[in-house]
Parts: C-alpha cells; sequence; structure tokens
C-alpha cells in the first residue's frame, strides 16, 4: 500500500491533550497502514483530503478546510475519505460531512473502524486511497489530441471541455503538421538507424512477413517523432490521426502507439478521445497498459448464459502479448504492425462515451485462445463474457472501439465512476 496523509479532526471541546489521549489507541493502526499525520493546511494542494473524525462537532472544520483550499483545476471537488469509530460521535458527524458533500456536487467514502485494531477495515481504507489517487492523477492528466478525429468517428469526438469537466484531464491540441515536421527533421538527418530499442522488437518477434526494412526506418521514425512531442509538451497521454500518416507518408504509427503505451504513455489512434481516457483510466486502476479495439463480432450464448465478443486491432502494446509477430498494417497492407497472441486470462472492458463523456459500459470476463482471421486487424482476442453485459453494448453502444483491461477491475472502476458522478449504462 502506498503511503497516505491524514488529518486528525476533533472538536474545539476538547482541548489538546483529551484529542492525544482519544487518539493514542488508533494512531498504532494508521502507522501499520503507513499513514503520516498531517495537520490541516489549506495551501499544501490539492491532494485529495483523508480525515480520521475524532470526535463529533467537527462538521464546520471540515468545511472550513476545505473552503479554504485552492479550487482543483477541473472545478470538481475532490472525493472525501473520512474515516470514524464508534465513540466520541465520530460517525455521525462523519456522515453529516459526506451529506453535505454530495449537496455541493462532490463525494465521499466513509469508513468505519470497528477498534483501535480493526483489521477488517485495513483493505478498506487501502482501496478508498488508491481509488482517490487514480482521481488525482486523471485529473492531473495531459493528453494530447495529435490531429483531429478520424472522419468516421461521429460518436468519439467530444470536445475537451466535456472532458475536462467530467474526468478532470486536459486535452492538449496538437497540430498534424508539428508531427509531419519532425518526421521530415528526422528524415533530413539522413537514413535513420535502427537503435537497439527497435533491433529488440525485432529479435523478440517470432516472425516477419511483409514488412521491408524501409517500413521498419518509417515506423521507427513516427515513434521518434511522436517520443519528441511527448517529451515538448509533457505528455501523460496521446491519440493519433493515425490514417493520414497512410495516405501521406505510405506508413502507419502502429509501432509507434505500441512501444509508446510500453514506455508508460498511453497512447490510441484515430483520435478517437474516448478510448484514450478509458486507456489512461485502465492503466491507473490496474497499474498495466491496455489495449484499444474494434469489436468485430458479438455472439450471444443460451438464454442466461455467456457469449462473446471478438476484437481485434493492430497497435497492441508488447508487454500484454505472449508472442508476437510483425506485419504489414491490415486495411492498407502498408508499414508495419503488431500481429499479437495473449495469453488466457480474466480481463475488464469497458467503453467510455455520451456527448459529455459522462457515461460507461463496464464488463468482466476472460480471454480465451483467438483466431487468426486474415480478414481482421493483425492482433485478435476472443472474450467470453455474460450475455447481458453484450446485450448492454448491442442495445446502448456508446461507439465502436473498446478498451480491454487486463485483470479484473469492475469493482473499483465502479467505485471510481460513483466517486465522479458518471453514470454506468
Amino acid at each position: 500500500m502506498s503511503q497516505f496523509d491524514y488529518a486528525v479532526v476533533s472538536s474545539i471541546l476538547h482541548n489538546k491533550d483529551a484529542v492525544e489521549a482519544i487518539f493514542s489507541a488508533y494512531e498504532p493502526f494508521f502507522s501499520g497502514l503507513e499513514g503520516h499525520r498531517i495537520e490541516l493546511n489549506p495551501s499544501a494542494g490539492d491532494t485529495p483530503p483523508i480525515f480520521f473524525i475524532l470526535t463529533g462537532g467537527t462538521e464546520g472544520i471540515v468545511l472550513d478546510y476545505l473552503n479554504s483550499s485552492p479550487a482543483p483545476r477541473s472545478g470538481k471537488p475532490f472525493p472525501l475519505i473520512l474515516i470514524a469509530h464508534p465513540r466520541h460521535n465520530s460517525l455521525p458527524a462523519a456522515l453529516e460531512i459526506a451529506a453535505h458533500a454530495g449537496q455541493k456536487g462532490g463525494s465521499a467514502i466513509v469508513i468505519q473502524l470497528k477498534s483501535p485494531d480493526d483489521d477488517s477495515s485495513r483493505g478498506e481504507i487501502k482501496a478508498a486511497v488508491e481509488i482517490c489517487a487514480a482521481i488525482k492523477a486523471m485529473r492531473n492528466s495531459v493528453i494530447g489530441a495529435v490531429g483531429e478525429p478520424s472522419d468516421w468517428l461521429v460518436a468519439s469526438s467530444q470536445k475537451p471541455d466535456a472532458v475536462s469537466s467530467v474526468w478532470g484531464a486536459r486535452i492538449e491540441p496538437v497540430a498534424f503538421r508539428e508531427l509531419r515536421d519532425k518526421i521530415d527533421e528526422l528524415g533530413r538527418e539522413g537514413p535513420l538507424c535502427l537503435d537497439a530499442q527497435f533491433e529488440a522488437f525485432l529479435e523478440g518477434a517470432r516472425f516477419v512477413k511483409e514488412p521491408a526494412e524501409a517500413d521498419m526506418r518509417k515506423s521507427d521514425g513516427i515513434y521518434k517523432a511522436l517520443r519528441q512531442v511527448v517529451t515538448e509538451k509533457d505528455l501523460d497521454g496521446l491519440t493519433l490521426r493515425c490514417f493520414d500518416l497512410v495516405l501521406l507518408d505510405q506508413s502507419t504509427g502502429c509501432y509507434a502507439l505500441s512501444q509508446l503505451a510500453d514506455d508508460g504513455v498511453d497512447a490510441g489512434c484515430e483520435g478517437d478521445i474516448p478510448s484514450i481516457i478509458a486507456l489512461r483510466w485502465m492503466r491507473l486502476l490496474s497499474g498495466r497498459a491496455a489495449w484499444m479495439a474494434n469489436p468485430s463480432e458479438i455472439r450471444l450464448g443460451e438464454a442466461g448464459g455467456e457469449g462473446s465478443v471478438l476484437l481485434a486491432h493492430c497497435t497492441v502494446p508488447r508487454s500484454l502479448l505472449a508472442s508476437y509477430g510483425i506485419r504489414s498494417h491490415f486495411e492498407s497492407g502498408l508499414g508495419l504492425a503488431v500481429a499479437g497472441d495473449f495469453a488466457p486470462g480474466p480481463v475488464t472492458l469497458v467503453r467510455l462515451g455520451g456527448s459529455s463523456m459522462d457515461k460507461a459500459w463496464i464488463a468482466e470476463g476472460f480471454l480465451a485462445p483467438g483466431p487468426s482471421d486474415e480478414g481482421l486487424c493483425r492482433t485478435q482476442a476472443l472474450i467470453q463474457m455474460e450475455n447481458a453485459d453484450l446485450t448492454k453494448l448491442l442495445e446502448r453502444p456508446l461507439g465502436n472501439h473498446i478498451v480491454v483491461g487486463f485483470g479484473h477491475w469492475a469493482k473499483k472502476a465502479r467505485r471510481y465512476l460513483a466517486l465522479e458522478h458518471i453514470e454506468e449504462i
């Protein structure tokens, strides 16, 4: 568990000695969780506040602190973590504060300590701290939009203000011309040498089929140019209008986006705004890169049973794969793409959408051995999942691409959505 700061809040009716006498029984519990006690300091920044409500009569103290703290960049209040215990009117105060937070458009998590050695609450506090840390990280994220969304993404080109107001992340527009200039500049420096990183990519492949050396050099150049954009603009992620590279340069961004994701920079294609936010979200929840893919076929099973969805795309992070080969881009037959094979295991599928980016579809499933269909994008996966979840996807679609997180994270994701007032369909 990560270290966290918390403040002890008590009524002015209790003097310092009385406060410390009550708190002394609980101090070992917090120390054991690597909690660090701090004083209430409005100038300390926008760290999500964690309060141990020691006594009743503390509602005004907490609200005064929150009202005097700097407003978050997104304008949305951070969720509160309110830890209560059974005595001294602690829980009534925590519930009153939580209710007020909800009335003001915020949210709160109330955790009850049954005793000073309540081991059952350790997991609750850990989960709450992790979710609030993910919310803070998302709200501090800067996502580059390199070029406009692809023309066919008619439901997936939400405006930056909509993203910021709901998710907190800032969309940084980057002109496609800026990327082209960087690619051209790299080309003017002479033939691009394939560095150790790209050589390792080649050596790790089970096979290389269509791409020639010229395709590889172009793909590596696109990666290096995007890497410069990320560094110069201090981006946490980016989405790329990638098909313009196919039309203008006879090349693709598939390798670049795959490698960026493995570098820790969430990377999506086609300029898809909901998908890059979902890719970033899944990394913050799971600690791993995620994969953006097309739903190619949905099969409903027998009534009450399981069905499946077949996913396919060419930009998978290699860290998620059991093995991979190197092929051309599916639609164009140009450039370079990753043809990956997954190991079976649990996955979480998400799709974000709505005109204000305030809706989400979430489902868990199991990744099974998939096909190798020449009529689909190069990396393919078959996900087995509940009929009810697939029916929602068909009957209330939020758009095209699905994002796959590895592991089962639906419970954590749903709690995040509830705290941020985002509707799950």
